[in-house]
């Protein structure tokens, strides 16, 4: 059971970390605020999904930090150094974006959208690339598990080893079933008259808690103490 938060609440936390990119921090300070996010991933969505991606962030900082410094093979310390550059750049925003997109619906993203006054236009395009992904990766799984009833990518490295199959029995399927799905939220956003022009009415109703006070004060205090040091 996690704690839910306001839309707002959560894109004002994505504004922060998109800020956060283009701000000079220090190995230490990412390193806490990374591991922040990370206990913010736990609290308001999964578990699971902040580890993953935690995970990846402490193996590209502790290459950076130690083993890049001892690697002798200089193409690929090169490319280490330049991937753990690139990640440790864009984990803060990634991590706020899993936490919109986890917990939030796409009636809480559409009835936000209108009060701010976004064309109709871009609301259909927005809200269903807020739900593709997620569907995405949903049959990606699927894709995965069939293929494996089917004695096909059991090890890890299977699809490493055989690039061809992984383009016959995974690219391929993928990319016909994501164009599927693509087709769909297009016509259910159609169907639910998203691009009526005139003054829509939701049963969806955006109002904040307790919870997503205190969040907000801390976002204010964070940003406070990362913009002033």
């Amino acid at each position: 059971m996690y704690l839910r938060l306001d839309i707002r609440a959560k894109i004002l936390l994505l504004l922060l970390t998109n800020l956060l990119m283009f701000k000079s921090i220090s190995t230490k300070e990412h390193f806490i605020l990374s591991t922040i996010m990370f206990i913010l991933i736990t609290i308001f969505s999964s578990f699971k999904h902040g580890f993953r991606i935690y995970s990846i962030y402490l193996f590209f900082a502790l290459y950076e930090m130690f083993f890049g410094q001892v690697t002798t093979i200089k193409i690929f310390d090169t490319f280490m150094l330049v991937s753990a550059l690139m990640f440790k750049t864009i984990y803060l925003p990634i991590c706020a974006g899993i936490i919109l997109v986890d917990g939030t619906k796409v009636s809480e993203l559409i009835t936000f959208l209108r009060k701010i006054k976004i064309p109709n236009s871009f609301i259909i395009v927005l809200a269903v690339i807020f739900r593709f992904f997620p569907i995405m990766l949903r049959d990606y799984k699927h894709i995965s598990n069939s293929l494996k009833m089917k004695g096909i990518g059991l090890s890890k490295f299977y699809y490493i080893r055989y690039p061809l199959k992984f383009m016959e029995y995974v690219f391929v399927p993928y990319v016909i079933i994501s164009s599927n799905i693509a087709n769909e939220l297009s016509i259910s956003c159609l169907c639910r008259g998203i691009e009526n022009s005139e003054n829509a009415t939701s049963i969806q109703v955006l109002k904040f808690e307790i919870v997503d006070y205190i969040f907000i004060l801390f976002i204010i205090i964070m940003s406070y103490v990362v913009f002033t040091l």
